[in-house]
């Protein structure tokens, strides 16, 4: 009796910590002027020939990308109707094209900075 009791704290105490940690997961949404900041510092930083600080700010700015992607999927799961989520997919899929074209770019920031910024600036204009 007291193996079927413990285990059914233990099965509670489990289920408890499972769905608060969903609860405390956020999506950060990402301002696009922060994110216009952030690809012009790169830029910067690759025009003087820093790389240790682009690399750096290169993390930056992509952890910014990732959490846009993640915004915006998390918009399309809270769309109130299909229209909204239709609007959300076609957000989602130029971001994530983009993303895919920028991601290629990374390789060689120095060599590939206009059309990196380029594209960065593109994908500045799908955060809503």
């Amino acid at each position: 009796m007291k193996r079927i009791l413990i285990a059914s704290f233990l099965f509670i105490a489990v289920c408890t910590v499972v769905s608060v940690q969903r609860l405390s997961a956020q999506v950060t949404h990402i301002a696009a002027t922060d994110f216009t900041t952030q690809v012009n510092l790169l830029d910067s930083y690759i025009a003087a020939g820093n790389t240790t600080a682009a690399q750096t700010e290169w993390t930056t700015v992509h952890n910014m990308m990732i959490a846009v992607l993640s915004y915006t999927k998390n918009s399309i799961k809270d769309a109130a109707t299909e229209a909204d989520k239709a609007s959300y997919r076609t957000i989602m899929t130029n971001q994530r094209d983009l993303y895919q074209t920028i991601w290629t770019l990374k390789s060689d920031l120095t060599a590939n900075r206009a059309a990196l910024h380029s594209k960065l600036g593109e994908f500045d204009l799908t955060i809503y």
